[in-house]
């Protein structure tokens, strides 16, 4: 008989916690839900630029060899860029510093009357040498006395270092720029606002080597006199995103 009542007692319970639950719980998420208020905020964009002198250069040379034997073309075309090879290792630049662009064997027609006939082979073999400033004209003559025929581009450019030296530089006078900004609009709005409730960084600090001009004398033929090289500047930019409330 107990264990009879006990069974109803329970289920009774269980029954009005069943529709009491949704009439208790309900009442104070809605509650808060109506009065949340969305934050009146301020949003503005930082921006800087740090300009820098370039420290390294991107040298792209080649050397480009023809035979009417495609075999004879490469090899000839392997003795000339051995010896570019040493003259830059005398340069002090090792070959972790020289990377290989392309290289591609590819035949040569003689055209008469409309009829194409096989001249020979174009064996072209393209590096790219990367050096510091003080050597890029060292590179461009010695490498042409040992049989650099192709003189495509030179870029500038930074180490990893340097950039993000530079870049944590240009994020700070960022900041200070999206501070002001929001000082100035806050004051025209008449209201205040504290310490900024988000930041975001919109950038990543690279740095883009900014092109030189094809150099025609390191084509034509090694010089007398070392090759005039000029460097220019880089800009290191930096742009954020920075929300005041108030």
């Amino acid at each position: 008989m107990k264990k009879s009542l006990y069974a109803i007692g329970l289920a009774l319970m269980l029954v009005a916690g069943i529709f009491a639950g949704p009439l208790l719980g309900s009442s104070p998420v809605a509650s808060a839900a109506e009065t949340a208020q969305p934050e009146s905020a301020i949003t503005v964009q930082g921006t800087s630029s740090i300009t820098v002198t370039p420290t390294l250069a991107y040298v792209n040379i080649g050397v480009s060899t023809f035979n009417k034997d495609a075999a004879v073309a490469q090899s000839s075309n392997a003795t000339k860029m051995d010896a570019v090879y040493k003259a830059l290792a005398a340069l002090g630049i090792p070959k972790e510093k020289i990377k290989t662009v392309s290289y591609y064997i590819s035949p040569r027609y003689d055209y008469k009357d409309n009829i194409s006939t096989l001249a020979g082979y174009d064996v072209i073999n393209t590096i790219e040498v990367t050096t510091d400033l003080a050597k890029v004209s060292k590179v461009i003559d010695m490498t042409v006395k040992q049989g650099v025929n192709q003189a495509n581009s030179i870029s500038f450019g930074i180490s990893d270092e340097e950039r993000d030296a530079y870049y944590l530089k240009a994020l700070d006078k960022a900041m200070l720029n999206a501070k002001s900004k929001a000082a100035a609009l806050a004051k025209a709005g008449g209201v205040t606002i504290g310490a900024p409730s988000q930041i975001i960084e919109g950038s990543s600090g690279y740095v883009q080597p900014l092109p030189y001009a094809t150099y025609d004398r390191a084509m034509a033929g090694a010089a007398e006199t070392a090759t005039p090289i000029s460097g220019g500047e880089l800009k290191v930019e930096a742009n954020i995103t920075v929300i005041y409330n108030y």
